[in-house]
């Protein structure tokens, strides 16, 4: 039988439980609390029907989605059966970026429910960047009045226009979001990306950045040096406020601050950024970062809220951990290292190869499947038990509709989610390629639709063409000979 992610106890019996096709089985179903462990589930098919144990809800929501993955592989009957369940990592996530490209409730719906059919716990919604602020905030209504539209999108030669580009999502809409995520046992984690990637915010309100000049919302990809200034206590100011109206609407353990790529050379020439690091005693400007990323997760508790940034904001080895998760994507250094071997929260997120929106070519879904962040090199067993989970993003510089953003993340996500459910090492991909098969005409029943297995199923010599392909059209050759040295982990 094809089950995602798989079980991790799972005994057939003799016999079949026969019922009605087309209807749904006799099902009993209660909360234990002799399932211990968060979001477990046990369920036994016999000839009375099907019963399901649950520690919590959200177990009993996961054993139904096991449940409706065996009645895909059997139709009218269930096999008499023993499963026992439960997640190795409590944060499964996916991203959705929606600031370089748009996309309109409905679409991210059925992004969310093709990832809910894998167990997904998480979605990371990427909301604010350089290139257009996505969401309302009535008391900065400038920030989408002005921050929303660019004038041209630019995003290599396929992803080429002068057309005004536009959208964000009202208050309403990301409630509606957030309610359909939680039927599915979702939380969905806003990120207001500070204080770097903020030229849509700088577009705004100009008097928040270091210069104070006049600029537009970007229309190309890339790292922009018109960020907010820290030094200035009006920034403070607007993202608290945006922090406080962001909270009404996401009831979420978790909030996002970004913090990646940040360029310092407005804050090294910046009077009100130098004296505010003179008044708190610093030497560089990544441990100003840090006292920054600091200060906005402090705030953040007090609303109840732990902080997730990326990364670079740790740099300055000056954040503490008690309320900071880091989500390590890349970095060169041993900053992201050390900071999970000290026992802090971290996220998996690695760029290769968890990042979706580069070709199959690129990440493939083999990569994917085999990945094992728990072999990272240097990892000490705290380390290992330190993360968290582990994510995948979807970017959308290169993703400018539904279709290829469907096309881009499944069947990837799959070997994401079995990655986030079981972080065994014992790993079978041929045998994963027929479950992913099987899961690809299941997604199609749900209206998503897959890559082709062409692109999917990769032969090594069509993903170097694959790989070129999409580098002509979109980066630059120095990414494509590092990615092929190696240089991107």
């Amino acid at each position: 039988m094809f089950l995602c992610p798989q079980p991790k106890k799972l005994e057939l019996h003799k016999g079949y439980y026969f019922f009605n096709a087309g209807e749904e089985p006799e099902i009993t179903s209660k909360i234990t609390p002799l399932l211990a462990q968060k979001e477990s589930y046990r369920i036994e098919i016999d000839s009375t029907g099907v019963h399901i144990e649950a520690a919590d809800s959200a177990g009993e929501y996961y054993a139904r989605v096991t449940l409706s993955q065996l009645m895909k592989n059997y139709r009218g009957c269930l096999p008499f059966l023993y499963i026992y369940d439960e997640p190795d990592y409590s944060y499964r996530g996916f991203m959705i970026d929606s600031c370089r490209h748009f996309f309109t409730v409905e679409e991210i719906k059925k992004i969310v429910e093709g990832a809910a059919l894998f167990k997904f716990n998480k979605f990371h919604f990427h909301l604010t960047d350089d290139q257009g602020f996505r969401v309302q905030i009535d008391s900065y209504p400038q920030l989408t009045s002005v921050g929303s539209v660019r004038y041209g999108s630019h995003f290599g030669k396929t992803h080429d226009d002068e057309e005004m580009y536009g959208g964000f999502y009202t208050k309403a809409e990301l409630c509606e979001i957030v309610k359909f995520c939680a039927e599915r046992h979702i939380e969905v984690i806003p990120e207001f990306d500070v204080p770097g990637h903020t030229s849509a915010i700088v577009s705004a309100m100009p008097e928040l950045s270091c210069t104070g000049e006049e600029i537009k919302p970007q229309t190309t990809a890339g790292i922009f040096p018109d960020v907010l200034c820290v030094g200035n206590e009006e920034t403070y100011k607007m993202i608290c406020a945006v922090i406080d109206e962001l909270c009404e609407i996401f009831p979420c353990k978790y909030f996002h601050i970004g913090g990646d790529e940040v360029p310092k050379a407005h804050w090294n020439k910046c009077p009100k950024c130098q004296a505010k690091r003179e008044a708190l005693g610093l030497k560089t400007m990544e441990e100003l970062q840090g006292a920054f990323s600091q200060e906005i997760a402090s705030y953040l508790k007090k609303k109840g809220k732990k902080a997730i940034c990326w990364n670079e904001a740790i740099r300055g080895g000056n954040v503490e951990n008690d309320n900071i998760t880091v989500a390590w994507w890349m970095d060169k250094t041993d900053t992201s290292l050390k900071w999970v071997n000290s026992g802090a929260p971290t996220i998996i997120e690695s760029f290769s190869p968890y990042y979706v929106d580069y070709p199959h070519g690129m990440h493939s879904l083999r990569d994917i499947y085999m990945y094992n962040p728990k072999k990272i090199r240097g990892l000490t067993e705290l380390g290992k038990n330190s993360i968290v989970g582990i994510e995948s993003p979807i970017w959308t510089e290169f993703v400018k509709d539904i279709d290829k953003m469907q096309k881009m993340c499944f069947p990837r996500w799959l070997a994401v989610a079995e990655n986030a459910w079981n972080s065994y090492d014992k790993k079978d991909f041929p045998q994963f390629l027929k479950t992913v098969e099987f899961f690809c005409d299941v997604l199609k029943e749900h209206g998503i639709t897959p890559a082709p297995e062409e692109e999917w199923n990769i032969l090594p010599h069509t993903r170097i063409e694959q790989t070129l392909k999409f580098a002509a059209k979109n980066i630059s050759k120095k990414t494509i000979i590092d990615f092929f040295r190696g240089n991107n982990k």
